[in-house]
């Protein structure tokens, strides 16, 4: 066995003391839980996702950065700068990537924003409510109205559909209602 087998060999059994292949997984299990300390998966949220990008950039920084300490042991100088030329570049074009996508997600986030809260306006700008008299003295009262020539459908202001013959309103007095609140009441008898 030559000696750098040897010396291999010796690391291994020095590295590694505690553990052997013959204990039982319960044993393993034992030494994993008294050495380590396990915490779970991170809560939801807090973990970003990775553009794939600025992974394939890292894993090409990473080449280069092992690249540059080899050559740097080996006393290879001339390649040591190179990497590290190659490594400061990488790590400009990585930080360009990642404000760009920070910049194209605040974005997207303002533009949502801004879309939520001119929703939400429109959400709270009141709806005309219009008032309809039946010929039994009673007014109803609806957010949208519409006929089909025999029937007039509303809607009520909680989303309901109500359909009434057009014969049971009072035509006039609806229109005289709504005109007093600016309201256009259009039906034919």
């Amino acid at each position: 066995m030559s000696s750098k087998w040897r010396v291999f060999a010796t690391c291994l059994l020095i590295a590694a003391p505690g553990i052997s292949h013959a204990q039982s997984p319960a044993a393993r299990d034992s030494w994993l839980m008294q050495n380590y300390r396990f915490t779970g998966p991170p809560p939801p949220g807090s973990v970003r996702p990775t553009d794939p990008v600025v992974s394939e950039l890292q894993r090409i920084q990473d080449a280069v950065t092992s690249i540059m300490r080899h050559a740097k042991s080996t006393e290879d100088y001339e390649t040591a700068l190179a990497a590290a030329a190659q490594a400061s570049a990488n790590a400009q074009l990585i930080g360009a990537v990642r404000e760009h996508l920070e910049a194209t997600a605040a974005a997207k986030a303002s533009a949502d924003a801004a879309k939520t809260s001119a929703d939400e306006a429109k959400s709270e700008m009141p709806s005309p409510t219009y008032l309809i008299a039946l010929q039994d003295h009673t007014v109803e009262t609806a957010t949208r109205l519409w006929s089909d020539g025999r029937m007039l459908h509303y809607l009520t202001r909680q989303g309901a559909h109500v359909q009434v013959r057009l014969d049971l309103v009072d035509i006039d007095l609806s229109a005289r209602l709504n005109r007093e609140i600016n309201l256009e009441f259009r039906l034919t008898k």
